[in-house]
Order: C-alpha cells, then structure tokens, then sequence
C-alpha cells in the first residue's frame, strides 16, 4: 500500500361496517395497482426499514408512493419513516407539521433508492462471508457485538436485520468512494494548513451550531436563486426572533439531517463561515452564505475551548491479497486464513509471509512494515481494521479499496513535534470539511437525473408545496415526443 500525504482525487377507529367494507375494496384496488407496477418494472428496492411481524399484514394491501427510476418507494415505508422524523423533531422540541416532515422523509428514501440503484447496476453486492467481516470489524471499533448490532435495527428476523445493516454499508461505500473523486486536495494547501495546526498549540475552538439551509439546484436560474433569497431572509428573521432552528430548517430540508449540528471544532468549520463565527457570541445568527448547494444560516448555540486531541500514530504490518473478475472475496479471504493459519503454527513469521504472500510490492519487501503512521494517512476500511486491534494483534481479514488484509498491531504512539503527523492530520481535516458538502452535491445530481413519479395522494394534493420544475407529480407528463419527463423532486 503506499503511503501518500496528498488526498487523491477518487468520493405508525374503525367506522361503521359499509365504510370499513369500502375502505377494505379500496385497499385491494390499490394492491392490484401495485403488482401491476412491480410487474411492468420488474424490481422493487426495500428504501426504508424493514417491517416488524406486527405489520407484515399491513404490507399485503400496500400501495406505491413514488416510482424512482426502476424501482417504487411503498406507503407503508413513508408513512414510516414519516413516524420517525416527527418523534425526533419532538424529542428536540420541534412542533414540525406532518406533511413537512413527509416531504423530508420522500426526499430521503428517493435519495436511499437511487444510491441502491446505482450500487446494483455498478455490481456491488456483499456476499454472506463478507458481511460477517465487516459486522465484526464494525463491533470491534464500537466495542459491541455483531448480535447487539443487529439488534439495534428492532424486533425483525435476523435475516431482515442483516439486509438492512448490508444496504446500510453498501450506501455508505458508494457514497464515500464517488465523493471522493469528486475532492481533489494539494499538497501545499496541506503544508500551510500543517504548519498551522502544529503552531495552534493545545486548545481548540469548539462551535455549537445549528443550521438551515436553503437548497439550489445545480444552475438556479435567476428566479430560482431570488426566491431562495428571499427564503433566506424569511428564516432569517424567524430565527432572530426565536423560532426553533429545526422547525425553520424542516421547511426547506431536502433529507431527514437534523439541523443541530452539534459542537464543531474551528478547523471543521468551512472557510467561508468561519470570520462570521469568530466574531460571534453565543445566540447570534449569522448568514445567508452561499454554497455548491444553497445558501446556509447559522445559529451559534456555544463556544468552548477543548484541548486539542493528541496525534496518534500505529506501527503496523500487513500481508495484502486483491481481488479480481476470478479471484473472489471469498477467494482472499480463504487464503489470508490459511497464511495465518501457517503463522500461527510456527511454519514460517507474519514478516516472511508478508514477503512470500503479500501483493502490495511497497511494504512486501520490508516483511509488510508501514512504519508509524496515523489513521488519517490509510483508507477508510484499513484505518477502521487498524483502530480495532490492541498492541500486539493481529486482525480478522479485513476489507479496502485495495483488497483483504490481514494487519498486525506492533506499536501505538503519541508524535507531537513531527510534521508529517500534522500533514496526515491537516489532509483529514480538510478532506472532512469538503466532504459534506460535496456529498451534498453529488445526492443531489442524482435525484437531478433520475425520473421521480410521485404517486402519494397527500403529497399530490399539497402539490404547492413541490417544486414542479423536471417533476412528476400525480401523472406522469409526456413531452412532444412522447417520452416520460425525467428530474427530481425539491422539497421546500
């Protein structure tokens, strides 16, 4: 593997008997319309949560709300997923309205249907060995277990429980790999913003912030970009005079994110939003910025100074095998077992398999050795590996972008005075400060170019309150040549 300081450019009252009877006739009509809408698309994506025995009932006489691209978003999904944002925007004292959180709880599982989608055709899939893998690695850096886990996701089967925590990764990855080719950092912003960190000294600036954000698409057009201005000096003022950050914030959310974003050190902070916040004091509201995608207000809840964290650094080895069309997951992974089988009977070091075994040609010839590095300096998947062990240990096969691994543990670390700790650290923060935003961008590109058929009778009749523009709402819309229009759906 080889070691580079620079970011490479990559990513829940039934009425008398004959209404009940008539509702009952209603259900069936609409589960036949939609087995003729699986029929004429031929698959189906599971977006949201998967049911509980309880409702499983529920399921057979489901209706679609929305057709995204190939696949449909059920009612039974949105409604509840609909639940769930109103209980959290009420567990932070948010009176936020129904149909707002339903525009917000639509917005996110087209957004989840259209990553899935694109994860399918790009042939991602995680076979059943591979999974067990990342369970455990995902148990070790939580210091849990794979079953509490699974768990976590409700009283469904095992099996359900797997699918969702599988769909889950799989969005993460291919979110995190496409947005990282879209981050290109230099290596002299690198070393200026490493030199500024080592000079900080040991505390820290630390923003509790909150904050609304009014969407744009990716050319507004004058219009559009007036009327998001003047969205931005309505939640403007609502804010200055007291309104709760999140009701403002629902408004115009295009996801289910919560508006509170919690404490952010001052080097997470984007630059354009920082000379603002410096000169704040808590209660202050500051903003409108502009952005990739839209235009951001700020309410500054705290300041406080946190000590620095301490740059770690790990001595670590490893023995990498890739992957190929013919050499499978599972396929490494049998092998990797079977060096570390050999080691640990004695028949030959971790540093000779290494040199034997290992397909990174960087370290195979210093017996696996990456010498000191800190977690920002690897790949997400063998920093995760890395953080996982203790002195000492070696890991279960553990997944990157490069193949398996197995890694070795020799040493852990504190550097204080080296610069290139300060390099490795200052890359993380600026790759993590564009980060966001960039997958901002990019989700939205994706529901810019994706067909987006709202079906959902509430959000039809409250169709005021879609933006229309490249949207179906209700019917499909033909243009002249008779194709169905194509684009995505704003929530505002």
């Amino acid at each position: 593997m080889q070691n580079n300081n620079k970011i490479k450019k990559e990513a829940n009252c039934f009425s008398p008997d004959g209404e009940l009877l008539s509702r009952l006739r209603m259900r069936i009509k609409q589960t036949f319309t939609k087995l003729s809408l699986i029929a004429m698309l031929g698959a189906s994506f599971a977006v949201a949560p998967t049911l509980s025995y309880a409702e499983e009932e529920e399921v057979a006489l489901d209706s679609t709300a929305a057709v995204v691209n190939g696949g449909i978003i059920l009612e039974s999904d949105l409604n509840r997923h609909t639940r769930e944002l109103m209980q959290n925007y009420k567990a932070h004292g948010a009176q936020v309205d129904e149909l707002t959180a339903r525009r917000q709880a639509l917005q996110s599982l087209i957004t989840r249907s259209l990553i899935l989608q694109l994860a399918q055709s790009n042939g991602a899939d995680i076979p059943d060995m591979q999974l067990d893998s990342i369970l455990k690695q995902a148990a070790l850096r939580n210091n849990t277990t794979p079953e509490k886990i699974l768990a976590s996701y409700g009283n469904i089967p095992e099996s359900q429980a797997r699918q969702k925590f599988k769909e889950d990764y799989l969005i993460n990855e291919v979110r995190r790999s496409s947005v990282r080719q879209r981050i290109n950092i230099s290596d002299s912003e690198i070393n200026s913003y490493a030199k500024a960190l080592k000079e900080r000294g040991s505390v820290e600036p630390m923003y509790h912030l909150g904050q609304v954000i009014i969407p744009l698409s990716s050319n507004p057009t004058e219009q559009e970009y007036r009327r998001a201005q003047a969205n931005a000096q309505t939640a403007l003022k609502e804010i200055r005079s007291g309104a709760n950050v999140e009701e403002v914030a629902a408004k115009y959310a295009v996801g289910s994110q919560s508006a509170d974003l919690g404490y952010q050190p001052e080097t997470a902070i984007p630059l354009p939003f920082l000379p603002a916040l410096v000169n704040a004091k808590p209660g202050a509201v500051v903003g409108p910025f502009r952005s990739s995608v839209g235009l951001h207000i700020l309410k500054l809840y705290d300041v406080t100074k946190n000590a620095i964290t301490p740059i770690k650094t790990y001595k670590a080895s490893h023995i990498l095998i890739k992957t190929s069309i013919i050499f499978s997951d599972e396929a490494a992974i049998a092998k990797l077992n079977s060096i570390m089988d050999d080691v640990k009977a004695g028949k030959m070091t971790f540093a000779e398999a290494a040199k034997k075994f290992s397909e990174d040609p960087g370290s195979a010839v210093q017996g696996g050795d990456l010498g000191y590095q800190s977690l920002d300096a690897y790949d997400p998947g063998f920093a995760a590996g890395i953080a996982a062990l203790s002195v000492g240990q070696y890991s279960e096969p553990v997944k990157s972008s490069y193949g398996w691994h197995i890694i070795h543990l020799e040493d852990v670390k504190i550097d204080k005075d080296s610069l290139s700790a300060y390099k490795d650290k200052a890359a993380s923060i600026i790759f993590e400060r564009e980060f966001a935003e960039a997958v901002a961008y990019w989700e939205r590109g994706l529901r810019e170019s994706a067909y987006i058929h709202v079906i959902d009778p509430e959000l039809v009749r409250a169709g005021a309150g879609i933006e229309m523009e490249n949207t179906t709402v209700g019917q499909p819309q033909q243009n002249q040549d008779g194709k169905i229009s194509q684009g995505s759906v704003y929530m505002n």
